[in-house]
Protein backbone atom coordinates (compact mmCIF):
# COMPACT_ATOMS: atom_id res chain seq x y z
CA UNK A 1 0.00 0.00 0.00
CA UNK A 2 0.84 3.73 -0.64
CA UNK A 3 1.78 6.33 2.02
CA UNK A 4 -1.65 8.66 2.05
CA UNK A 5 -0.97 12.27 0.64
CA UNK A 6 -1.12 15.12 3.01
CA UNK A 7 -1.65 18.87 1.72
CA UNK A 8 -1.41 21.31 4.20
CA UNK A 9 -3.59 24.15 3.85
CA UNK A 10 -3.34 27.40 5.64
CA UNK A 11 -6.59 28.24 5.98
CA UNK A 12 -10.29 26.74 7.44
CA UNK A 13 -8.16 25.95 10.45
CA UNK A 14 -10.63 24.63 12.72
CA UNK A 15 -11.72 20.63 13.04
CA UNK A 16 -15.20 19.49 13.60
CA UNK A 17 -16.62 15.44 13.76
CA UNK A 18 -19.50 13.16 14.44
CA UNK A 19 -21.80 10.95 13.02
CA UNK A 20 -22.06 7.44 13.62
CA UNK A 21 -19.43 5.69 12.41
CA UNK A 22 -17.16 8.75 12.10
CA UNK A 23 -17.95 10.20 15.54
CA UNK A 24 -14.47 10.37 17.07
CA UNK A 25 -14.25 13.99 19.11
CA UNK A 26 -16.35 15.86 20.82
CA UNK A 27 -18.12 17.89 18.16
CA UNK A 28 -21.59 16.21 18.21
CA UNK A 29 -23.17 20.25 18.26
CA UNK A 30 -21.71 21.24 15.43
CA UNK A 31 -23.16 18.79 12.73
CA UNK A 32 -26.90 17.69 12.13
CA UNK A 33 -26.90 14.16 11.60
CA UNK A 34 -30.76 14.10 10.92
CA UNK A 35 -30.26 15.92 7.22
CA UNK A 36 -28.08 14.99 4.77
CA UNK A 37 -27.41 17.61 2.28
CA UNK A 38 -25.26 17.05 -1.43
CA UNK A 39 -22.45 19.61 -2.64
CA UNK A 40 -21.01 19.45 -5.86
CA UNK A 41 -17.27 21.51 -6.40
CA UNK A 42 -14.13 20.86 -7.70
CA UNK A 43 -11.19 19.81 -5.03
CA UNK A 44 -8.42 22.24 -4.34
CA UNK A 45 -6.85 20.16 -0.85
CA UNK A 46 -7.21 17.04 0.58
CA UNK A 47 -5.43 16.11 3.48
CA UNK A 48 -5.65 12.35 4.71
CA UNK A 49 -4.04 12.79 8.42
CA UNK A 50 -5.27 12.08 12.37
CA UNK A 51 -7.22 12.53 14.15
CA UNK A 52 -9.13 13.17 10.66
CA UNK A 53 -8.76 13.98 7.73
CA UNK A 54 -10.51 16.93 5.39
CA UNK A 55 -11.76 18.15 1.56
CA UNK A 56 -11.85 21.60 0.71
CA UNK A 57 -13.66 22.25 -2.86
CA UNK A 58 -14.97 25.15 -4.67
CA UNK A 59 -18.40 25.75 -5.32
CA UNK A 60 -20.37 27.87 -7.63
CA UNK A 61 -23.53 29.13 -6.46
CA UNK A 62 -26.37 31.17 -9.02
CA UNK A 63 -24.63 34.48 -9.33
CA UNK A 64 -21.36 33.29 -10.80
CA UNK A 65 -19.47 33.21 -7.89
CA UNK A 66 -17.89 30.56 -5.41
CA UNK A 67 -17.31 29.39 -1.98
CA UNK A 68 -14.66 27.09 -0.65
CA UNK A 69 -16.50 24.27 1.08
CA UNK A 70 -14.67 21.54 3.78
CA UNK A 71 -15.84 18.48 4.15
CA UNK A 72 -14.67 16.30 7.24
CA UNK A 73 -13.46 12.94 6.99
CA UNK A 74 -12.47 10.12 8.15
CA UNK A 75 -8.99 9.71 9.53
CA UNK A 76 -5.77 8.57 8.26
CA UNK A 77 -5.54 5.20 10.53
CA UNK A 78 -8.88 4.46 9.81
CA UNK A 79 -7.83 4.71 5.57
CA UNK A 80 -4.48 2.40 6.23
CA UNK A 81 -6.95 -0.07 8.11
CA UNK A 82 -9.05 -0.30 4.85
CA UNK A 83 -6.08 -0.62 2.90
CA UNK A 84 -6.86 2.66 1.12
CA UNK A 85 -4.04 5.01 -0.49
CA UNK A 86 -6.51 8.06 -1.64
CA UNK A 87 -5.46 8.56 -5.10
CA UNK A 88 -8.95 8.12 -6.20
CA UNK A 89 -9.49 11.52 -5.02
CA UNK A 90 -7.82 14.22 -6.71
CA UNK A 91 -7.00 17.93 -7.04
CA UNK A 92 -9.12 18.98 -10.00
CA UNK A 93 -11.53 16.85 -9.78
CA UNK A 94 -15.21 17.75 -9.62
CA UNK A 95 -17.07 15.82 -7.02
CA UNK A 96 -20.71 15.20 -5.26
CA UNK A 97 -20.13 15.04 -1.45
CA UNK A 98 -22.92 13.73 0.40
CA UNK A 99 -23.29 14.14 4.39
CA UNK A 100 -24.11 16.00 7.53
CA UNK A 101 -24.87 19.72 6.90
CA UNK A 102 -23.26 22.41 9.49
CA UNK A 103 -25.83 23.40 12.62
CA UNK A 104 -23.82 26.87 12.63
CA UNK A 105 -24.52 27.82 8.89
CA UNK A 106 -21.44 27.40 7.27
CA UNK A 107 -19.91 25.66 4.38
CA UNK A 108 -19.28 22.45 5.93
CA UNK A 109 -20.11 18.92 5.53
CA UNK A 110 -19.19 15.46 7.54
CA UNK A 111 -18.65 13.47 4.63
CA UNK A 112 -20.36 10.02 4.33
CA UNK A 113 -20.06 9.59 0.95
CA UNK A 114 -18.56 11.13 -2.15
CA UNK A 115 -19.21 10.49 -6.34
CA UNK A 116 -16.07 10.82 -8.18
CA UNK A 117 -15.97 11.53 -11.72
CA UNK A 118 -15.48 7.98 -12.78
CA UNK A 119 -19.14 7.47 -11.92
CA UNK A 120 -17.55 5.32 -8.70
CA UNK A 121 -18.36 6.27 -4.90
CA UNK A 122 -16.15 6.59 -1.71
CA UNK A 123 -17.82 6.56 1.31
CA UNK A 124 -16.42 7.69 4.42
CA UNK A 125 -17.24 4.67 7.23
CA UNK A 126 -20.60 4.17 6.31
CA UNK A 127 -20.21 0.55 3.97
CA UNK A 128 -23.65 1.67 2.19
CA UNK A 129 -23.90 3.01 -1.01
CA UNK A 130 -25.92 6.30 -1.94
CA UNK A 131 -25.68 8.15 -4.93
CA UNK A 132 -28.33 6.06 -7.39
CA UNK A 133 -25.78 7.66 -10.01
CA UNK A 134 -22.76 5.27 -8.54
CA UNK A 135 -21.68 2.52 -11.25
CA UNK A 136 -23.93 -0.25 -9.66
CA UNK A 137 -23.39 0.98 -5.97
CA UNK A 138 -20.27 -0.09 -6.05
CA UNK A 139 -18.05 1.45 -3.28
CA UNK A 140 -14.22 1.71 -3.34
CA UNK A 141 -12.28 1.45 -0.36
CA UNK A 142 -12.42 -2.14 1.16
CA UNK A 143 -9.39 -4.27 2.56
CA UNK A 144 -9.14 -7.76 2.67
CA UNK A 145 -6.48 -10.53 3.35
CA UNK A 146 -5.42 -10.37 0.00
CA UNK A 147 -4.36 -6.60 -0.76
CA UNK A 148 -4.03 -5.78 3.37
CA UNK A 149 -0.37 -6.47 2.86
CA UNK A 150 -0.11 -8.54 6.44
CA UNK A 151 1.38 -11.42 6.70
CA UNK A 152 -1.64 -12.95 7.71
CA UNK A 153 -0.21 -16.39 8.54
CA UNK A 154 2.32 -14.87 10.65
CA UNK A 155 0.05 -12.97 12.37
CA UNK A 156 -2.06 -16.36 12.60
CA UNK A 157 0.88 -17.77 14.46
CA UNK A 158 1.73 -15.13 16.89
CA UNK A 159 -2.08 -15.09 18.26
CA UNK A 160 -2.36 -16.76 21.55
CA UNK A 161 -5.50 -16.25 23.61
CA UNK A 162 -6.45 -12.64 24.31
CA UNK A 163 -3.05 -12.14 23.20
CA UNK A 164 -3.44 -10.58 19.59
CA UNK A 165 -4.77 -7.72 17.71
CA UNK A 166 -8.39 -6.40 18.04
CA UNK A 167 -10.21 -4.67 16.03
CA UNK A 168 -13.37 -2.46 15.67
CA UNK A 169 -16.98 -2.50 13.84
CA UNK A 170 -17.10 0.89 13.04
CA UNK A 171 -20.43 0.60 11.51
CA UNK A 172 -21.98 -1.73 14.37
CA UNK A 173 -23.42 0.61 17.25
CA UNK A 174 -23.05 -2.16 19.59
CA UNK A 175 -19.66 -1.95 18.86
CA UNK A 176 -19.04 1.91 17.79
CA UNK A 177 -19.66 4.37 19.69
CA UNK A 178 -19.53 3.11 23.33
CA UNK A 179 -20.08 6.22 24.86
CA UNK A 180 -23.52 7.23 23.68
CA UNK A 181 -24.45 9.74 26.95
CA UNK A 182 -27.37 9.48 28.89
CA UNK A 183 -24.96 8.72 32.43
CA UNK A 184 -26.36 9.28 35.70
CA UNK A 185 -24.69 12.84 36.48
CA UNK A 186 -25.61 14.35 39.57
CA UNK A 187 -25.91 18.20 40.16
CA UNK A 188 -22.41 18.51 40.21
CA UNK A 189 -22.10 16.63 36.58
CA UNK A 190 -24.57 18.21 35.27
CA UNK A 191 -23.46 22.08 36.18
CA UNK A 192 -19.96 20.60 34.78
CA UNK A 193 -21.43 19.95 31.52
CA UNK A 194 -23.45 23.04 30.95
CA UNK A 195 -20.15 25.08 30.98
CA UNK A 196 -18.60 22.53 27.99
CA UNK A 197 -17.74 24.55 25.15
CA UNK A 198 -17.73 21.96 21.98
CA UNK A 199 -14.70 24.18 20.58
CA UNK A 200 -12.71 25.26 23.84
CA UNK A 201 -12.11 21.38 25.17
CA UNK A 202 -8.84 19.16 25.32
CA UNK A 203 -10.22 16.43 23.56
CA UNK A 204 -9.91 18.22 20.27
CA UNK A 205 -5.91 17.93 20.49
CA UNK A 206 -3.74 15.33 20.26
CA UNK A 207 -2.98 12.45 22.90
CA UNK A 208 -5.52 14.01 25.38
CA UNK A 209 -7.76 10.73 25.99
CA UNK A 210 -7.56 8.85 29.26
CA UNK A 211 -8.89 6.01 30.71
CA UNK A 212 -11.47 5.01 30.14
CA UNK A 213 -12.65 7.59 27.42
CA UNK A 214 -9.30 5.77 25.08
CA UNK A 215 -11.60 2.27 25.79
CA UNK A 216 -13.86 4.05 22.49
CA UNK A 217 -11.02 4.04 20.36
CA UNK A 218 -11.92 2.70 16.55
CA UNK A 219 -8.71 1.41 15.89
CA UNK A 220 -6.60 -1.65 16.53
CA UNK A 221 -5.46 -2.71 20.16
CA UNK A 222 -2.91 -5.24 21.30
CA UNK A 223 -2.38 -7.32 23.95
CA UNK A 224 1.08 -8.16 24.82
CA UNK A 225 2.40 -10.24 27.90
CA UNK A 226 5.94 -8.33 29.28
CA UNK A 227 6.89 -9.89 32.64
CA UNK A 228 4.23 -9.43 34.86
CA UNK A 229 2.75 -6.88 32.80
CA UNK A 230 0.38 -6.83 30.36
CA UNK A 231 0.99 -3.54 27.50
CA UNK A 232 -2.06 -2.23 25.93
CA UNK A 233 -1.00 -1.10 22.85
CA UNK A 234 -3.04 1.24 20.80
CA UNK A 235 -3.07 2.92 17.18
CA UNK A 236 -4.78 5.84 18.20
CA UNK A 237 -2.34 8.94 19.94
CA UNK A 238 0.32 5.91 20.27
CA UNK A 239 -0.60 5.22 23.64
CA UNK A 240 0.02 2.28 26.06
CA UNK A 241 -1.73 1.15 28.98
CA UNK A 242 0.89 -1.03 31.37
CA UNK A 243 -1.99 -3.96 33.45
CA UNK A 244 0.06 -4.87 36.34
CA UNK A 245 -0.41 -8.50 37.10
CA UNK A 246 1.50 -8.78 40.15
CA UNK A 247 -1.19 -8.06 43.42
CA UNK A 248 1.56 -6.71 45.07
CA UNK A 249 1.98 -3.84 42.70
CA UNK A 250 2.00 -0.67 44.44
CA UNK A 251 0.19 2.78 42.67
CA UNK A 252 2.16 5.92 42.65
CA UNK A 253 1.30 8.56 44.61
CA UNK A 254 -0.03 10.30 41.35
CA UNK A 255 -2.68 10.40 38.67
CA UNK A 256 -1.93 10.14 35.21
CA UNK A 257 -4.33 10.31 32.02
CA UNK A 258 -4.41 6.38 32.33
CA UNK A 259 -4.15 5.66 35.76
CA UNK A 260 -3.24 2.64 37.73
CA UNK A 261 -4.44 -0.64 36.69
CA UNK A 262 -4.13 -4.24 38.11
CA UNK A 263 -4.97 -7.31 36.61
CA UNK A 264 -6.02 -10.60 37.44
CA UNK A 265 -7.84 -13.64 35.25
CA UNK A 266 -11.28 -15.51 35.87
CA UNK A 267 -10.74 -18.41 33.42
CA UNK A 268 -10.50 -16.30 29.71
CA UNK A 269 -11.87 -13.35 30.72
CA UNK A 270 -9.12 -10.50 32.02
CA UNK A 271 -10.40 -8.20 34.50
CA UNK A 272 -8.74 -4.72 35.29
CA UNK A 273 -9.34 -2.74 38.30
CA UNK A 274 -8.31 0.92 37.68
CA UNK A 275 -7.64 3.95 39.74
CA UNK A 276 -5.41 7.08 40.16
CA UNK A 277 -6.82 8.62 37.00
CA UNK A 278 -6.58 12.33 36.00
CA UNK A 279 -8.91 12.69 32.70
CA UNK A 280 -10.91 15.51 33.02
CA UNK A 281 -13.52 14.31 30.74
CA UNK A 282 -15.50 10.83 30.60
CA UNK A 283 -17.49 11.37 27.78
CA UNK A 284 -16.44 12.89 24.30
CA UNK A 285 -19.46 15.23 24.62
CA UNK A 286 -18.08 17.01 27.51
CA UNK A 287 -19.82 14.79 30.67
CA UNK A 288 -16.51 14.76 33.34
CA UNK A 289 -14.58 12.49 35.40
CA UNK A 290 -13.34 12.81 38.99
CA UNK A 291 -9.96 12.38 40.30
CA UNK A 292 -12.05 9.54 42.71
CA UNK A 293 -13.07 7.56 39.26
CA UNK A 294 -12.02 4.17 39.43
CA UNK A 295 -13.31 1.53 36.42
CA UNK A 296 -13.45 -2.29 35.92
CA UNK A 297 -13.07 -3.74 32.93
CA UNK A 298 -13.83 -7.12 31.88
CA UNK A 299 -12.20 -8.44 28.66
CA UNK A 300 -14.42 -11.87 27.29
CA UNK A 301 -12.97 -13.55 24.09
CA UNK A 302 -15.29 -16.13 22.89
CA UNK A 303 -14.23 -19.44 22.62
CA UNK A 304 -12.69 -19.04 19.81
CA UNK A 305 -10.88 -15.55 20.09
CA UNK A 306 -12.75 -14.75 17.05
CA UNK A 307 -14.72 -11.92 19.31
CA UNK A 308 -14.01 -10.12 22.55
CA UNK A 309 -17.09 -8.47 24.73
CA UNK A 310 -15.68 -5.81 26.72
CA UNK A 311 -18.03 -4.52 29.68
CA UNK A 312 -16.81 -1.11 31.22
CA UNK A 313 -18.06 -0.43 35.13
CA UNK A 314 -17.52 3.15 36.13
CA UNK A 315 -17.63 4.49 39.97
CA UNK A 316 -17.67 8.07 40.26
CA UNK A 317 -19.11 9.62 43.44
CA UNK A 318 -17.98 13.36 42.84
CA UNK A 319 -20.00 13.43 39.66
CA UNK A 320 -22.72 10.88 39.20
CA UNK A 321 -25.32 9.07 41.15
CA UNK A 322 -24.29 5.23 41.13
CA UNK A 323 -21.99 2.49 39.62
CA UNK A 324 -23.05 2.54 35.80
CA UNK A 325 -21.87 -0.16 32.78
CA UNK A 326 -21.12 0.66 29.24
CA UNK A 327 -20.50 -2.29 26.77
CA UNK A 328 -18.93 -2.43 23.02
CA UNK A 329 -17.20 -5.86 21.53
CA UNK A 330 -13.72 -6.50 19.64
CA UNK A 331 -12.94 -8.69 16.40
CA UNK A 332 -9.93 -10.58 15.38
CA UNK A 333 -8.82 -9.54 12.18
CA UNK A 334 -5.78 -10.99 11.00
CA UNK A 335 -4.75 -8.58 8.72
CA UNK A 336 -5.17 -4.94 10.88
CA UNK A 337 -2.25 -4.13 13.14
CA UNK A 338 -1.38 -1.69 15.24
CA UNK A 339 0.43 1.31 13.31
CA UNK A 340 1.84 4.52 14.56
CA UNK A 341 -0.75 6.88 14.73
CA UNK A 342 1.11 10.16 13.54
CA UNK A 343 -1.28 12.87 14.91
CA UNK A 344 -1.10 16.04 13.80
CA UNK A 345 -2.44 19.21 15.85
CA UNK A 346 -4.57 21.80 14.84
CA UNK A 347 -6.42 25.07 16.14
CA UNK A 348 -10.18 25.51 16.20
CA UNK A 349 -12.00 28.80 15.96
CA UNK A 350 -15.46 29.17 17.37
Amino acid sequence: MTRLFTLIPTLLTFSLFTGSALAHHSTVALFDGDQTIEVTGVIEQVSWRNPHGYILFRVEDEAGGSRLWRAETISYSVMRNRGIDGDEIKVGDTITMAGAPSKLDRPEILASNVLLPTGYEFDFGTGRPYFPAGKAGNLIGYVDAENSGVDIEAAMASADGIFRTWSTIMNDPAAFPMFKGGYPLNAAGEAFLAEWNPWDNDLLACGTKGTPLIMMTPFPVEFTQVGDTIELQMEEYDAMRTIHMNPNAVAPDEHTMFGFSRGHWEGSTLVVETDHISAGYFGWTGEPQSDQISIIERFMPSADYERMDYRLTVTDPVYYTETFDLTKYFVWLPYRQVNPYECLEQSYEN
